[in-house]
């Protein structure tokens, strides 16, 4: 399975890059760490709810949408950042350092990749449309959703806690589960499956330990990557772009939870 090796490849990148600190272990584990791992559980438990209800119904868009994208990728990563912590969005990967880098490396890991689409996809007959309407729905909606709950929350804090390679591990063992009701069922070989997703998640979460810049995956490296999965994988790109009112509605409840989160913040260190 070609995720694998490219799983590899990124993380033995990764070690070399942070050689100087990636085999330093450690036991720090706080509050902050066992609440980003929390989140991660709950978007678990959301996406298993899904299963209870028929697919494409009210009640699992709602969760889907609504429950995991904005609760579990807005509402609680950036609010306990900016709330609890009283740290800036520095500390969910959005940082000025090596932010130039970070672009170059996404940018050129995502031709790379977009090579899979040119050569394995069927371009001619791909609706243009169907696909924009999808890279909203999956890159613009999904992605931010994992970018802040997994990148910038769970990551940054498991390496704190505990290290560079249990970061990275754990931080892809806790992204697997999150599909239990999105995409698992849409899986011929669900064993296969969570392999797959694994290795994805290692090669992303290795990725972004290079610099640790949310730039570096999102939106271009990512944005190639769930494209070839539901393009070339899954075959399910018309289905994806059905998707687009909910994922425009989760956009922008996703950015009025923040916004709201980010003026109440203001408010409170402004008041200290």
């Amino acid at each position: 399975m070609e995720q694998v090796v490219m799983a590899v490849i990124f993380f033995v990148i990764a070690l070399f890059v942070r050689r100087r600190e990636a085999f330093t272990f450690r036991w720090q584990p706080t509050r902050s760490t066992w609440v980003a791992v929390g989140a991660a559980g709950l978007a678990f438990v959301f996406s298993a709810a899904m299963l209870l209800f028929e697919p494409g119904s009210v009640a699992p868009r709602l969760i889907h949408y609504g429950l995991i994208y904005v609760v579990c990728g807005v509402a609680l990563p950036w609010g306990y950042t900016l709330l609890v912590e009283r740290a800036g969005p520095a500390e969910l990967g959005l940082r000025r350092e090596k932010w130039l880098a970070s672009l170059i490396i996404g940018v050129v890991l995502a031709a790379l990749l977009s090579l899979v689409i040119i050569f394995e996809a069927d371009l001619s007959a791909i609706h243009w449309g169907q696909f924009g309407q999808a890279a909203v729905a999956l890159v613009g909606a999904g992605g931010l959703f994992e970018l802040f709950l997994y990148y910038g929350f769970v990551h940054l804090r498991l390496e704190k806690a505990f290290g560079v390679i249990p970061a990275i591990l754990f931080t892809a063992a806790l992204y697997v589960p999150w599909h239990t009701g999105t995409q698992l069922p849409l899986e011929a070989d669900v064993p296969a499956a969570l392999l797959k997703l694994f290795a994805i998640g290692v090669m992303y979460q290795s990725v972004f330990s290079l610099t640790r810049n949310v730039l570096v995956i999102w939106p271009f490296f990512h944005g190639v990557g769930v494209m070839i999965d539901f393009m070339v994988n899954l075959g399910e790109l018309e289905r994806a772009s059905q998707s687009l009112p909910w994922a425009v509605g989760a956009l922008v409840l996703m950015a009025c939870v923040g916004a709201v989160l980010a003026w109440r913040a203001g408010y409170r260190w402004g008041n200290r």
